[in-house]
């Protein structure tokens, strides 16, 4: 029982922003994550979110906000950039 991994348009600009060996690393880690059975051991909830949990997964110094659907087996990334960035809408 694997998730599948869907981007929205503006994490999927992010992405395509990066350089490859980041890109490489970070899709790596994505499905690694798609193909664990409880994902949101391997993530971190974020604090602000209370009516869709969101949560960041750490991948070198760039993080990935994300929202898990566990009855639909499908991970949202919403955002992809920098640490010292991507938290601040959120």
């Amino acid at each position: 029982m694997s998730y599948t991994v869907r981007f929205t348009p503006g994490a999927e600009r992010d992405f395509r922003k990066l350089s490859r060996e980041d890109a490489v690393r970070i899709k790596d880690g994505l499905v690694a994550l798609s193909e664990e059975e409880f994902p949101r051991t391997r993530v971190k909830k974020l604090k602000g979110s209370y009516d869709i949990p969101l949560y960041s997964f750490r991948i070198g110094h760039y993080r990935l906000i994300l929202s898990i659907e566990d009855q639909n087996l499908v991970i949202f990334v919403l955002e992809v950039g920098d640490r010292s960035t991507v938290y601040r809408k959120y």
